[in-house]
């Protein structure tokens, strides 16, 4: 397993999200025990895998989730295609719970190519000092190298359930 991430829910309950190499590197959910070191078992759940061209232009790929909610919906952040592509960009699913169904947005992905950056993605969203809500993320050393590979933060927006990175 790979690219862990921990969403905390306002009932007090935490989630791992975390990519398993089932079917290529697909995202999958379980909530944790109250001490935050094991999982309930019983609730492994597969969240996402790569079905969208996007997502598998190099590799069969998603990972790099991130969970937030906003307004009662359960927001993923997730980069789809292989890190070393060019075309690695970043995507947003939807649902009514913490394990899903997930539905991907109809325009993924939302992050690709962004102000000269190549290979963007696996990021997490923050709030900065201000309030505002970021998104901190990884990108191609240059158009022709990739590593290392050098961190960048943009702007993010939520609004009328549409995730908007950068710009």
């Amino acid at each position: 397993s790979i690219d862990t991430s921990v969403f905390f829910d306002e009932d007090g309950k935490a989630y791992l999200y975390y990519v398993r190499f089932t079917d290529g590197y697909v995202i999958w959910c379980a909530e944790l025990e109250k001490n935050l070191k094991e999982i309930k078992e019983e609730t492994l759940t597969q969240c996402i895998k790569a079905e969208e061209p996007w997502e598998f232009i190099l590799g069969k790929v998603v990972e790099g989730p991130s969970v937030f909610k906003q307004d009662g919906v359960y927001y993923m952040l997730y980069s789809g295609n292989d890190y070393r592509s060019q075309d690695y960009a970043v995507g947003f699913a939807t649902s009514d719970t913490p394990f899903g169904p997930w539905k991907k947005y109809e325009k993924n992905p939302v992050l690709h190519k962004n102000d000269g950056l190549v290979g963007v993605g696996h990021g997490a969203p923050f709030y900065d000092k201000e309030g505002n809500i970021r998104y901190v993320l990884h990108a191609h050393k240059s158009s022709t190298e990739i590593h290392p590979r050098n961190a960048y933060i943009v702007d993010m927006s939520v609004k009328d359930g549409v995730v908007s990175l950068g710009g």
